[in-house]
């Protein structure tokens, strides 16, 4: 398949660009369209790279777009595409205190080059906003980042342990990924425990990654991370060393589930 710049050389040389001054022909270079799609470019017209001329040789330069461009693929690749613009630090109500040292505590984790976080506790305080946060900043500094919702793509891996190859290639996703944002961590229909199903794969996609010190892993959950400590000690252990001081719950309160403060405060 011809790229983009094979292209243009080839249009060039069918339109005989010998005539035209090094300055001209820069020009028709710059003026052919390109077909990226995403955002549309003014100053490479959506080639990714622009032709340039200094001190008497041709060379092309990749255009200033191609960070946006990235940033987009990785927004689209990391499945936070949804939430990614609702979630961020500017939209947090950060009021009260406990607010205040969450959001604090998530900014501070955003400037660490290593490291995990975990945030447990009240149902619909924020966990998932907070953490989407942190996501999309990593995006922004130029992390790959994965989202996984637990209780969907846990089941979906349950299903492949009969099919050894099909559970490598899903489950290595999560395994390896540079910044791995597990939502609703190890949460269970009605409150049950979870099985021992549950643990073991919980335990095998932690333990590769704490592993591998360069891989960032973001939890929000229910369950406080003494709680996962009593499910699993091995298993806790390693999420309370990794996260350092980034360990926070959020206890039960009046008013701080969002999603029905509006009937608390009628």
């Amino acid at each position: 398949m011809m790229t983009i710049l094979e292209r243009i050389m080839a249009e060039a040389k069918k339109a005989d660009t010998t005539a035209l001054s090094c300055e001209e022909r820069m020009a028709l270079y710059n003026s052919r369209r390109g077909d990226l799609t995403g955002y549309d470019c003014p100053i490479c017209r959506n080639k990714g790279f622009v032709f340039l001329m200094r001190d008497g040789y041709e060379y092309t330069m990749e255009c200033e777009c191609m960070e946006k461009r990235r940033g987009k693929w990785r927004l689209q690749k990391s499945g936070l595409q949804d939430m990614a613009e609702r979630y961020r630090f500017e939209t947090y109500e950060a009021k009260t205190s406990w607010q205040k040292s969450i959001l604090a505590a998530a900014e501070c984790f955003c400037e660490e080059r290593e490291g995990w976080f975990y945030i447990g506790g009240q149902v619909g305080a924020g966990k998932t906003h907070i953490c989407t946060a942190i996501a999309n900043r990593l995006l922004l500094q130029g992390k790959g980042v994965r989202y996984m919702i637990w209780t969907e793509e846990a089941t979906k891996l349950k299903a492949l342990k009969t099919d050894d190859e099909g559970y490598e290639r899903e489950i290595n996703k999560w395994k390896t990924a540079e910044v791995l944002y597990i939502d609703d961590f190890l949460k269970t229909r009605n409150g049950a425990l979870p099985t021992d199903g549950d643990i073991n794969l919980a335990f095998e996609i932690i333990n590769a990654r704490y592993n591998n010190r360069a891989l960032r892993t973001i939890f929000s959950g229910e369950r406080g991370l003494n709680e996962i400590m009593e499910l699993d000690e091995a298993m806790g252990s390693r999420i309370y060393q990794r996260c350092g001081k980034y360990k926070l719950k959020i206890g039960k309160g009046e008013g701080r589930n969002y999603r029905t403060r509006e009937e608390l405060e009628v």
